[in-house]
């Protein structure tokens, strides 16, 4: 082959390579074009499902077949429409206690939901959630500790909680000094979030020493699930044990313990307290992004493109943690959000961190706020309460869809 062949073949060949290079970008800018308006909808969608549940009315559906009419039904949504204003503009107070809640709950969904990807990315593996790692297990721990025991130091009521009327409640809360009226209110959530940063340390702990100062991803799940499983049953026999006692209170208090509840009041000041935080703990962890998606290609392509594996996964595990403590501190437990809306998300808008964890926070903010308002709509046997249960059955029949559909497509040995 002479010179000119030669040279033919090269021009032709970079051409060639010049073409793939175009074409390969083009694709990516379609993926990102693709990736942010999932995105927008996403964001929409979330907006619409928390000012929905904010307006609609509670027990519709229970009214609905009791033959509530649609004018009362518009009447019904008006007012909830003046008392968001109200909210806002200062004279909203009989409808605070419905915002408060819904707000609680999209922070706290969006907090697992995030804290499912995040767990996911640190360990590279699709089984990670606050759950399997042993945080709500913790959570549940701490808060049995003080159930049993820290609960008889506080402050105690002095005929009983049952014999008080409201108004006699708020003067003996008004008589507490700041530290005893403190310890009523947060001694239950400072002994949760207590448990769980104790549990994931000592799970981290473990893993790294019998890992040789690396955190292997098998382990730390086998660690956390065999964790929660001993805290499960210790749940059980504690309950069995008090009302074989005769002591139904506390029996009813430890059944509450890995309960999600929205059944109290929340005030602006739980607001500081949780929200603040959380949404610290968020803007630290999407900062994180562009670490986790190194991480998925494997730790030593991570360590080759400097990323400091056991720094930023350490790092990635005490921030989540925190997170996941805070939110089922005060809202309670709702074990499957984390895993579900990770993989949902995952879906929706690839496996790119920089879009899948804000998609997974607003994933996880709308399930659960679609699962509460259901539970409140006067569905057959549900109540505020059972919006965990009815979380976690509808996370495993759309976690199997979702196993079905992947193998279908022929990925089942994927994590897509």
């Amino acid at each position: 082959m002479d010179k000119v062949d030669q040279q033919g073949i090269r021009i032709r060949t970079g051409r060639q390579e010049s073409l793939d290079i175009a074409e390969r970008e083009r694709l990516d800018q379609d993926d990102v074009r693709k990736e942010k308006s999932a995105l927008v909808v996403l964001g929409l969608m979330t907006v619409v499902f928390v000012v929905f549940a904010m307006i609609l009315p509670t027990g519709m559906l229970y009214d609905w077949t009791n033959g509530m009419s649609l004018s009362i039904f518009i009447e019904r949504i008006t007012g909830n429409i003046g008392g968001l204003v109200g909210v806002f503009v200062g004279n909203g107070a009989a409808f605070e206690a419905r915002f408060m809640v819904v707000i609680m709950c999209a922070v706290s969904g969006a907090a697992l939901g995030l804290c499912g990807s995040a767990y996911q990315g640190a360990f590279n593996n699709p089984l990670a959630a606050p759950k399997t790692l042993g945080v709500m297990g913790g959570g549940a721990l701490g808060a049995l500790i003080y159930v049993v025991i820290l609960s008889d130091f506080g402050p105690q009521m002095p005929n009983g909680s049952g014999s008080f009327t409201a108004e006699q409640y708020t003067q003996w809360m008004n008589s507490l000094s700041p530290l005893e009226w403190f310890w009523t209110n947060y001694g239950l959530s400072i002994c949760s979030i207590v448990g769980c940063c104790v549990v994931v340390f000592v799970v981290v702990l473990l893993t790294s020493f019998l890992g040789q100062g690396k955190l292997s991803n098998i382990i730390v799940i086998i660690f956390g699930q065999v964790f929660a499983a001993a805290v499960t049953a210790l749940l059980s026999f504690s309950r069995y044990w008090f009302s074989m006692c005769g002591d139904p209170d506390t029996a009813d208090a430890i059944m509450q313990i890995e309960n999600y509840t929205m059944t109290k009041s929340f005030y602006y000041y739980d607001l500081l307290i949780v929200v603040v935080p959380i949404v610290v703990c968020m803007i630290i962890i999407l900062s994180m992004s562009r670490r986790m998606t190194l991480l998925s290609f494997g730790d030593d392509e991570a360590a080759s493109m400097g990323i400091n594996v056991n720094r930023s996964r350490y790092a990635m595990i005490a921030v989540c943690t925190i997170m996941t403590a805070l939110a089922i501190s005060f809202c309670g437990h709702v074990a499957f959000l984390g895993f579900i809306s990770a993989h949902l998300a995952r879906r929706i808008v690839g496996a790119n961190f920089k879009y899948l964890l804000p998609a997974s926070m607003l994933t996880g903010a709308s399930l659960l706020t679609v699962v509460q308002y259901i539970c409140q709509s006067g569905l057959p046997y549900t109540s505020s309460n059972s919006a965990g249960v009815v979380c976690s059955i509808f996370g495993a029949v759309l976690f199997l869809a979702l196993v079905i559909s992947q193998w279908k497509e022929g990925t089942s040995g994927e994590w897509r």
